[in-house]
């Protein structure tokens, strides 16, 4: 991992729902993809305002939940405002560390860290989502290939495969293959060891 994780800005949180990162990374089509169906619970780490979360509450629906987990406040301001418009979604907003994540061990089937990964200080954040997931869960990983590229974190703060790999086997994660996630972006499923 890089030595010190880079860090998004939220003062740009509102780049996080533009109509653009749409059509480079479709949410919907890339959560196909993952574990995610009608009724499982799900925690989304580093929801931001909920790019990923409202469509995992949509699939989940009103028997499943999505906790949707962040370190910024302002994001998850930003996330509560989009959801009173929603209602109906099955979403608990909640504020976390990188060490210490507010749910119970064993809690979800699925742990979501979209565009994440890069900005980890340590293992912390992998050790608590696999603490809390149960037998058969999985964590699904999306985050920016290393390519230079004028969006996204700069390309030091990008991490290799090599890295990638190397970052979930020290959380307590055995990765997938990767897979392509939209034209700059790559997923995987990782098991817990």
């Amino acid at each position: 991992m890089a030595p010190h994780g880079h860090k998004f800005d939220p003062s740009h949180r509102r780049r996080l729902l533009d109509p653009e990162r749409a059509r480079y990374l479709p949410a919907r089509e890339v959560l196909g993809r993952f574990l995610v169906k009608e009724g499982i619970a799900a925690a989304d780490l580093g929801c931001g305002p909920g790019y990923f979360t409202l469509p995992i509450a949509e699939i989940v629906g009103p028997g499943g939940r999505v906790y949707a987990v962040d370190t910024e406040p302002s994001m998850l301001d930003d996330l509560r405002e989009r959801l009173k418009a929603r209602p109906e979604l099955p979403v608990e907003v909640l504020r976390s560390s990188e060490d210490t994540i507010p749910l119970p061990a064993q809690s979800v089937d699925f742990v979501l860290l979209a565009c994440v990964l890069h900005e980890l200080d340590g293992p912390g954040t992998l050790r608590e989502a696999a603490r809390i997931l149960r037998p058969g869960g999985a964590l699904g990983v999306v985050d920016w290939r290393k390519i230079r590229q004028d969006i996204g974190p700069p390309y030091a703060h990008r991490l290799s495969p090599h890295q990638v790999d190397a970052a979930l086997r020290r959380g307590g994660f055995t990765p997938g293959e990767p897979f392509e996630a939209g034209p700059y972006h790559y997923g995987l499923v990782a098991t817990p060891m």
